[in-house]
């Protein structure tokens, strides 16, 4: 099974920014953007990586070495989620995963996309709580790929619940909304 992570990076951050933090993606933790953080376990896996980001974003582009763009003038998740299943439509299943989770592990990509083999929707299970990335089949190409709004995939996993993995990661469940986050290591 051939699967492709998908990390949504088209974002426009505005809790981080409100609170004067910029650029959240641009932003540094042990001196590297969250996003190249992101980026460097995704491509850990040696899957294809496609980041979805805004065409205008060159900060960004900049990062992106070894990834394929997907560009999108995204409003929200799901149309993001949509244009970068669209720009991988050739493979066997999607991992969808946040440009703002720094933490997340290797592994876990790798520990989701194992599942997906046998599962048609897969989501790391942590600490009681569902995080990302979420793994998708192609089974459910066409309802990706018409996503629309900020939602993200959030209808989908309502009318087909995903399987469980539950894993030890807690960079599964901790993204960056405020600059506050940064220094704890989870979202603030």
């Amino acid at each position: 099974m051939k699967c492709a992570i998908l990390v949504m990076a088209a974002g426009f951050g505005r809790r981080f920014r409100e609170q004067g933090g910029g650029q959240k993606l641009l932003a540094k933790i042990r001196g590297l953007p969250i996003l190249s953080h992101s980026l460097n376990q995704a491509l850990a896996t040696g899957a294809d990586v496609f980041v979805v980001t805004q065409p205008e974003d060159r900060a960004i582009h900049s990062l992106l070495s070894g990834c394929q763009p997907v560009y999108c003038q995204s409003r929200g998740l799901g149309e993001s989620i949509a244009a970068g299943v669209h720009a991988a439509a050739t493979y066997d299943g999607w991992i969808v995963a946040l440009g703002d989770m720094p933490w997340l592990k290797t592994s876990s990509y790798l520990a989701v996309m194992d599942a997906l083999r046998s599962e048609q929707v897969v989501r790391p299970w942590v600490n009681n709580q569902p995080g990302h990335p979420v793994g998708f089949s192609k089974f459910f190409y066409s309802q990706l790929v018409a996503l629309e709004h900020d939602e993200g995939a959030r209808s989908l996993l309502t009318t087909h619940p995903a399987t469980l993995l539950p894993l030890d990661d807690p960079g599964c469940l901790s993204d960056v909304d405020y600059p506050a986050s940064l220094a704890s290591g989870r979202n603030a």
